[in-house]
């Protein structure tokens, strides 16, 4: 017991030697390379593999699916675990990392790309159908999976897992992006397809990580760091459960059902979404000569597979729900390639 003490005393000894050394380094954090980090006090020097980052959030959401077939969870558990991460824990996480952040002006812009790369999307898309004579419905749903991003609950743990906290606030901003487009296509849909449009409003209203943006922001723009030690132990506890109830939830969601029937359309979507998509917003950047963290951030997240929220309105306004359960199933596992493919060129790990 006694050397396992003096070995765990003698590993925290180290740690904290080589903390100092990249202090006295680098005394300005924010001015290092985020691509760097880790999950550990010596995250500005060393850094997982892509294929690693990948893995963690893929396998935990193996362990959903796995936990589903053998009966331990239902697949209805998801909705559940989906609503404890959206109205409790995901907004803790926000907040506490937002009120104490160094926000830039380029963060900004995300939330703008973000939006605009989903109307570009738009083009490839609706040619397509028009190629394949798809009726309206199928349309619409074509349309609606290639353009929104899932951009928080696969976009949050992978850009927390390749750039740290820095790169999860980025995300952040560039996840409200999705946000204004399930609201847009809610209230167009409503119209077309008949429903009440104000739900559509109500669901922004009632959308708790935008509120926890806008309290995270309010507290940084007056410099209120802490909250008092129980209450920032409390949101920093629910914080930490954010990524784990996320993966479990997208493992509980996956379906093999009907992907097959649906294969040519869940590939082209996948090939718009996964391939055209970081190309796209690429080119935006570089138009708008955006560098740094953002660079690589917008390019991560619009890279991200189509969003869950695209079947809930699918479900809602009577599309072809078969359709984008495939699509959605067929990006999520096809990202997993395509996501270590950006993350080694963003890193330079090839």
């Amino acid at each position: 017991m006694l050397n396992w003490i003096l070995a765990i005393l003698n590993f925290n000894a180290i740690k904290l030697y080589l903390f100092t050394i990249i202090q006295r380094q680098f005394p300005d954090k924010s001015k290092c390379r985020p691509i760097k980090y880790i999950q550990s006090e010596v995250k500005y020097i060393i850094m997982a593999s892509p294929i690693e980052v990948i893995l963690v959030p893929a396998l935990m959401m193996l362990l959903g699916f796995f936990l589903k077939r053998i009966n331990f969870l239902k697949g209805s558990d998801r909705d559940l675990l989906s609503d404890i991460v959206l109205y409790i824990a995901l907004p803790a996480m926000i907040f506490i990392n937002l009120k104490k952040a160094s926000i830039s002006s380029d963060m900004l812009f995300l939330p703008v790309l973000g939006i605009a790369t989903s109307i570009l999307l738009l083009v490839p898309a609706y040619i397509y159908c028009k190629v394949k004579d798809h009726d309206e419905k199928t349309t619409w749903t074509i349309l609606i999976a290639s353009s929104i991003m899932n951009t928080g609950f696969i976009g949050f743990p992978v850009c927390l897992g390749v750039f740290g906290e820095a790169g999860f606030l980025n995300a952040v901003f560039f996840d409200l992006s999705t946000s204004a487009m399930v609201v847009s296509y809610g209230i167009i849909l409503a119209k077309k397809f008949g429903g009440d449009t104000r739900e559509a409003v109500k669901s922004i209203v009632t959308f708790m990580p935008l509120w926890a943006v806008i309290f995270g922001l309010a507290f940084n723009l007056f410099g209120i760091d802490s909250l008092g030690y129980v209450l920032d132990n409390i949101l920093n506890y629910l914080a930490n459960a954010t990524i784990p109830l996320i993966m479990l939830a997208l493992g509980l969601s996956l379906d093999f059902g009907n992907v097959g029937d649906n294969l040519s359309d869940s590939i082209v979507v996948a090939i718009i979404k996964l391939i055209m998509a970081p190309l796209i917003i690429f080119g935006l950047l570089v138009l708008l000569n955006i560098r740094g963290l953002v660079f690589d951030v917008a390019i991560l997240e619009a890279g991200m597979s189509t969003a869950g929220n695209a079947l809930v309105l699918a479900i809602a306004y009577d599309l072809d729900k078969d359709l984008m359960g495939s699509i959605i199933f067929t990006n999520v596992v096809l990202s997993v390639a395509t996501l270590t493919v950006i993350i080694s060129l963003l890193t330079g790990a090839v």
